[in-house]
């Protein structure tokens, strides 16, 4: 089974006592089931995906991968 990090920053980093744990994933999972599991599917959400700002919510899961995910922030 895949193995996915997910970090979490700002504000949503206080419900994860360490900032980011590891998760066995199924095959073929998606970024979007995965991130709804998790309680992250709102779209006010800025995710990464590795490097990736934004990424394709379709994109399958692979082993190793990072998915960040911070609060959505606004100011000026």
């Amino acid at each position: 089974m895949p193995r996915v990090r997910l970090r979490l920053r700002g504000q949503l980093a206080d419900s994860v006592a360490t900032g980011g744990e590891v998760f066995e994933v199924a095959e073929e999972v998606t970024l979007e089931a995965f991130l709804l599991e998790h309680g992250l599917g709102a779209r006010h959400y800025v995710v990464m995906l590795n490097t990736t700002v934004g990424p394709d919510r379709t994109t399958v899961l692979k082993d190793g991968d990072l998915v960040t995910v911070y609060p959505q922030m606004a100011g000026g």
